[in-house]
């Protein structure tokens, strides 16, 4: 199949171990799918205002990007908003009282700042572990303490683009999948303890398909690489959807194809094989 489109996602797949950068082999792969008129797309859970340096040069093929696991199509230049989903307060309200319930941590993200309570903020640090490179690189950078989260969902004129529940202990997974269930939002595993939701309908497949649309490119052409929950949809949606090693075998199960794991410049050998039809 031709391939016109490569979505990506960017930690676990497409990043260097430091979270920041594209391995040099994978620059030069993106570099020829852009001489070749391949679109690139960078689909990602991050917020807009969390993009790491490998997004922000002036690489040729940057044009588009989708942020927020599907809640927003942004321009990576200047960061104009093409397409938005944001999540109803009524879903919020009722992720608050969920969060209360089981004693959970939640944060919501509105304009690139992730808002939560200053005992949520003090639970975090006490869990530490998983928590720490959120902890470090993302809260003491975008976070904001907020007295009361319900009272903040009302607030005339924010939108939240998402939310996060950042640590479910092993044994409350099923609990927690129940619940979100019957909540009118989209959800989905991003890591073994983190649940991150966006507005109803909204996913990476759905922001590969606004992608697709804008571009004039059947999501057919398409070629998905992911390793997380979150990246299903997307693998699914793709005419070639491709899991990394290191993804969970769910993740796997959901791809057409695996390639090697991040480590391994999976992403790139990914793009070698099936999208610029190089062999090793």
């Amino acid at each position: 199949m031709e391939i016109r489109l490569i979505a990506m996602d960017l930690d676990g797949t497409a990043l260097s171990a430091d979270r920041k950068h594209f391995s040099p082999r994978l620059d030069r792969c993106l570099l020829e799918a852009h001489r070749r008129g391949i679109a690139v797309l960078p689909v990602t859970g991050r917020q807009f205002s969390l993009l790491p340096p490998a997004l922000l040069g002036d690489q040729p093929w940057r044009d588009l990007v989708v942020v927020c696991n599907g809640g927003e199509l942004r321009r990576l230049t200047d960061g104009t908003v093409l397409a938005g989903h944001y999540i109803p307060a009524e879903s919020l309200l009722r992720l608050v009282t969920l969060a209360d319930r089981l004693r959970l941590p939640l944060e919501f993200s509105s304009g690139g700042t992730l808002y939560l309570t200053e005992a949520d903020w003090e639970l975090e640090r006490a869990i530490g572990g998983p928590l720490t490179f959120h902890l470090d690189e993302i809260l003491s950078r975008h976070g904001a303490a907020a007295e009361d989260l319900a009272a903040l969902c009302r607030t005339p004129g924010m939108r939240f683009e998402k939310a996060m529940l950042s640590f479910i202990p092993d044994g409350g997974r099923e609990e927690i999948a129940g619940a979100l269930d019957r909540l009118e939002i989209s959800w989905a595993w991003s890591g073994p303890n983190c649940v991150e939701l966006a507005a109803p309908g909204a996913s990476k497949a759905r922001g590969l398909w606004d992608a697709c649309g804008l571009l004039g490119i059947d999501p057919a052409q398409a070629m998905a690489i992911g390793d997380s929950g979150n990246d299903i949809p997307m693998l699914r949606t793709a005419g070639l959807g491709v899991a990394m090693g290191n993804a969970a075998e769910e993740v796997k199960a959901a791809a057409d194809e695996i390639t090697a794991a991040n480590q391994d410049d999976g992403a790139a050998i990914a793009i070698e094989r099936w999208a610029l039809g190089e062999r090793a």
